[in-house]
């Protein structure tokens, strides 16, 4: 009975920590008065009319899924496909009505934290796990992803959703724990949805079959079993797109024969393309699309098939990159500081109110980026907390899958690096940098403050400032 009972007290922890987490989301969509129902994404200026929020991937997103409405069909296949399903899904049910697509983007935001609780709590303890879920509640750089019909806020909820997943099978919790094989099929589905909404998950579902390979635990043959059930759940999701983009691109090449484009593509052709912008003599560490000369209107992507250079790029991009980089070491290595900045500008964000403690000097350096406020003070303290956190992770002993968070924030480094550096890419991970933050905190403490176990009064104590804060930025119609 106990443990039912302690079981049924972190349901209740979790669902006062959900609950909140959605109410501010709900409030910053409906409170802030340049957020209007007339565009997917957010366009306005901020206080001293030189930033601007804008997700311009949004409006290409919401016109695929309007064209694929008004026709059958979805055109080249650039980015990856899910946002724009999502779209087409919440079109279908409530009209063209940006304003329920918001708040269902809030709703996945929300329930992504309890996603991230269970990671958190199997990983590292309930403290942490606690501690990442309030963080995560509070981060104004997660309620802000809700407000622009954009990739961010659909890959936070497959990422977390995944990783959930993973943690679950691989510390055999539960139904994960007596049903393995199934278990692992459907962690397959998910992680093919993860990777149909931002293909730097397939460098995650590498590493994780790696923790695999060397779990204790499981037999030769049943890992095999694991592995080869989770790429069947995997390329179930991935297959049909893979075809449907096999046909579209045989089509346009039929249609552009100089084009030669490649027929397979299994998710987006936006990798050669985007290599590009980012190795070229142009490139400047972040995004640089003059070069490919995409540009229209100062900062939206107008993709032109007929576009000898766009075609180019589309089909030899990476070689294009890699030989520019060859030829321009030193440039490279001049531009990778810029790109390390940007990523770090990810976790720069602020936290609840206007300027507590979070300033709005930006954490943008360019406008097809979004802009958060900046809070130096709290990247600092962040990146002080992951240290201490990352190093009682390589002391502490334990299985190696404790490191999976690191493996997470890693990826986008190394996309980050690999490319050109856009602080978006890091804002779905953020919850896996606050699970780091807080074994960092817990540990501290622990250590110095002799505090063994979180009072039972902390975490509704949060959670009521977290309501008290929503309900003071609903009046104020002003940005966290």
């Amino acid at each position: 009975m106990a443990g039912c009972g302690e079981r049924r007290r972190e349901l209740a922890l979790v669902v006062f920590i959900v609950l909140p987490a959605f109410l501010l989301r709900h409030w910053h969509i409906t409170s802030t008065c340049w957020v209007t129902d007339e565009t997917p994404f957010y366009l306005g200026i901020l206080h001293n009319n030189s930033s601007v929020f804008h997700f311009s991937d949004a409006d290409t997103y919401d016109k695929l899924a309007q064209g694929f409405m008004k026709n059958g069909s979805l055109d080249l296949p650039f980015n990856p496909p899910l946002t724009t399903f999502f779209l087409i899904a919440v079109y279908t049910v409530f009209g063209k009505n940006f304003f329920a697509a918001k708040i269902v983007y809030a709703l996945l935001g929300s329930v992504s934290l309890a996603f991230v609780y269970v990671t958190a709590r199997l990983l590292f303890g309930r403290p942490a796990a606690a501690a990442s879920a309030i963080l995560c509640a509070a981060s104004f750089t997660l309620i802000f992803i809700t407000g622009g019909l954009n990739i961010e806020n659909i890959y936070l909820f497959t990422l977390s959703l995944s990783v959930c997943l993973y943690v679950l099978l691989y510390t055999q919790t539960g139904v994960a724990g007596g049903r393995p094989h199934l278990f692992s099929f459907l962690f397959g589905l998910s992680s093919g949805l993860a990777v149909l909404s931002r293909s730097e998950f397939a460098l995650i579902l590498a590493a994780m079959f790696l923790f695999g390979l060397f779990k204790n635990g499981w037999s030769a043959k049943q890992k095999a079993v694991i592995a080869v059930t989770a790429m069947a759940g995997v390329l179930l999701v991935l297959t049909p797109w893979s075809a449907r983009n096999y046909v579209y691109m045989k089509d346009f090449n039929a249609r552009h024969p100089a084009a030669d484009l490649p027929l397979f593509v299994p998710l987006s052709m936006n990798g050669p393309f985007n290599f590009v912008e980012g190795h070229n003599p142009m490139a400047n560490g972040t995004y640089a699309p003059r070069f490919v000369g995409e540009l229209e209107e100062g900062y939206r992507v107008n993709m032109n098939p007929n576009d000898e250079r766009h075609l180019a790029y589309l089909r030899d991009g990476y070689a294009i990159g890699w030989e520019y980089i060859k030829n321009n070491p030193a440039r490279e290595m001049e531009l990778l500081p810029v790109k390390l900045n940007v990523f770090l500008d990810g976790f720069a964000n602020g936290f609840m109110l206007k300027n507590f403690p979070a300033g709005l000097s930006g954490g943008s350096r360019s406008m097809a980026d979004s802009f958060v406020p900046d809070s130096k003070a709290a990247l600092y303290a962040g990146i002080v907390l992951f240290a201490v956190g990352f190093a009682v992770l390589v002391v502490r002993d334990g299985s190696p899958i404790r490191f999976l968070p690191a493996v997470v924030v890693g990826a986008v480094l190394l996309v980050t690096v690999a490319y050109y550096g856009l602080s978006r890419l890091a804002y779905p991970v953020l919850p896996y940098y606050y699970m780091i933050i807080s074994v960092g905190a817990v540990f501290i403490a622990e250590r110095f403050f002799i505090m063994k176990q979180t009072p039972k009064w902390f975490a509704p104590s949060i959670v009521a400032l977290l309501v008290i804060a929503g309900f003071l930025q609903s009046l104020s119609l002003t940005v966290l």
